[in-house]
């Protein structure tokens, strides 16, 4: 870490379970760091590498340093409770220098605990629906038809019988919460656990007779594992275990999570600030359903709500925030099920805010700015002013589903900045291989989307290496950090490797400075006049990215070849 900087954050978001991908942004870090354990005496354990050579270590962070972890810990990879238990113990280590966002992946499985339990389980077959937010989606009779008829070994059964609680848990995984591969995954990471610590869930805070406590979890995915022993029961238990029981893994992300901080001049949310999630705290009484209040005014956000408050200033609007996300936790703790007539369950308001529909677009956990691999395309803009038109005018919340907000809106960005925030730093929808900036330029504030879960290039070959993230991340990978002198005077730094293999490293410009007079970072995060984003620096080279939804073109310039579009430039 440089010793002229007094301060840094370093920032990760989106990481989705995938253990390897976490081990490699830590390794890169200036921020984070992994310690051997230590006995309580304080000694370096005899024990730290068990009998089968797995390494235990316990996440730490380094002197004037923060740490921002954006949201989505869990579904995408064999590390969902792993990397939720280090995270927490980070947290715990650190409470006033770590900070944990929620993202919908994290929220949304507090569903289980309701739609999984034995009273849910037995509702006919056919009351159970397609998720309201996707008219595309199976519901979950279709899911059990379509098994039935794929499967030879099915043939003599009846839905009846294909009616498990394993099969529900691969529908709402596969149809409702868009993760078709989850359910393989916690088996493996089950296997992982059971090796580490000789069982889980764990019997004892301890593993054989050493002092190794479940939050020491140092260890790559390259230990043989039997997962056959694992049966579609115990992945089951596992999933109600790590939500329900009070030291779950994911239950406790939860606890230790906010929905937005403030660090000195940066902002940070799962999801987007824009013109319809500013200022606003839905109701506690929020349900996660299509809304039965009417539709806020879209053009110029009113006072006059009848389905939460509208808050004027930005840290109260934090606070009022993750206070909701408080007393929703609490009403999920004491009502986990449904009430007698399945009219209402603990923890819905938190449903309802992690869904645009529910929310009537207006939330600040799955709002988006990206793009085809960008923060802002044409395209998305006409489907903006489309969906908006279609909710107003045919009053349908559905039109929210998949749109991107609007980064050169200069009203959220004038807000934030009268209080001090100059900086915005999202995930939750993915960049292509590299995250996305708009340039502090445009609207005065920088705004940085992180997510890099669909990284990978399929328009190129990288030889062995290319799946070594999984099949949608490829080998990219991406540090993002915030360094200066202290918090209110700093830049944004991301380095990585993208795609292609090309290790990068961009510098930008300390908010606040002439960008126009810096060399080099004074073009990143800007738009050329031929329509592309500058995105990232390597070897005296641009990266450029482009496109469409999740279509994204790539392109690679000389400085004296990139043009910027001096007439989008507003300060």
């Amino acid at each position: 870490m440089p010793n002229d900087d007094n301060f840094r954050i370093g920032y990760v978001a989106d990481v989705e379970g995938h253990w390897d991908y976490f081990l490699e942004y830590v390794q890169r870090s200036n921020v984070l760091f992994w310690e051997e354990h230590e006995d309580h005496n304080n000694n370096l354990s005899s024990s730290a590498t068990n009998s089968f050579g797995i390494t235990f270590k316990r996440l730490k962070l380094r002197p004037n340093t923060y740490f921002v972890y954006g949201g989505d810990s869990v579904d995408k990879g064999p590390g969902d409770i792993r990397l939720c238990r280090a995270l927490v113990d980070l947290k715990k280590n650190y409470p006033d220098r770590v900070h944990l966002l929620v993202g919908n992946r994290d929220l949304n499985k507090i569903r289980f605990s309701s739609e999984l339990s034995d009273e849910d389980m037995k509702r006919p077959i056919e009351d159970i629906k397609r998720p309201f937010w996707d008219p595309n989606a199976k519901s979950y009779k279709e899911h059990l038809e379509e098994i039935k008829e794929s499967h030879v070994a099915t043939d003599s059964y009846t839905l009846d019988d294909l009616n498990t609680k394993a099969e529900r848990l691969r529908w709402m995984l596969k149809h409702t919460l868009g993760c078709p591969d989850t359910f393989e995954f916690r088996r493996e990471e089950i296997a992982y656990l059971e090796k580490i610590y000789g069982s889980y869930p764990p019997t004892c805070d301890t593993h054989e007779s050493s002092p190794v406590p479940t939050t020491v979890i140092y260890h790559t995915n390259d230990v043989d594992v039997d997962t056959t022993k694992v049966t579609d029961e115990d992945v089951v238990n596992s999933f109600d275990h790590e939500i329900n029981h009070p030291e779950g893994s994911l239950r406790q992300y939860l606890h230790h999570a906010s929905i937005a901080c403030i660090l000195g001049n940066t902002i940070f949310v799962h999801g987007a600030i824009d013109r319809l999630t500013m200022r606003f705290v839905p109701s506690k009484q929020s349900i996660f359903d299509l809304p039965k209040s009417p539709p806020p005014s879209f053009a110029a956000p009113s006072t006059d709500i009848t389905d939460g408050i509208m808050i004027d200033n930005v840290y109260e609007w934090v606070h009022s925030l993750n206070e909701y996300l408080r007393d929703g936790l609490k009403d999920f703790e004491s009502r986990p099920h449904w009430n007698e007539e399945r009219t209402s369950r603990g923890g819905e308001a938190l449903l309802a805010i992690q869904n645009r529909p529910s929310m009537w677009g207006r939330s600040v956990v799955c709002n988006s700015y990206a793009d085809g691999g960008v923060v802002a395309t044409e395209d998305a803009e006409e489907q903006r002013k489309q969906a908006l038109r279609v909710a107003e005018e045919e009053l349908n919340p559905l039109a929210f589903e998949g749109i991107a907000s609007n980064v050169f809106d200069q009203e959220p960005a004038d807000w934030l900045l009268a209080h001090g925030i100059k900086r915005i730093v999202v995930g939750h929808k993915p960049t292509g291989d590299c995250p996305a900036v708009l340039s502090s330029a445009y609207i005065g504030v920088e705004v940085c989307s992180v997510d890099t879960s669909f990284a990978r290039r399929r328009d190129i070959s990288t030889g062995e290496k290319s799946n070594r993230f999984g099949a949608n991340r490829g080998d990219a990978i991406s540090l993002v950090e915030i360094a200066g002198s202290d918090c209110n005077y700093n830049r944004l730094e991301i380095s990585g490797m993208l795609a292609d293999g090309t290790e990068y490293s961009s510098t930008y410009p300390h908010i606040g400075s002439n960008e126009d007079s810096e060399s080099g970072g004074s073009i990143l995060g800007k738009k050329t006049v031929d329509g592309w984003w500058v995105k990232a620096v390597a070897s005296d080279k641009y990266h450029l990215c482009r496109g469409k939804g999740r279509t994204v073109e790539y392109d690679i310039r000389s400085e004296e070849d990139v043009v910027i579009c001096r007439q989008l430039l507003m300060r």
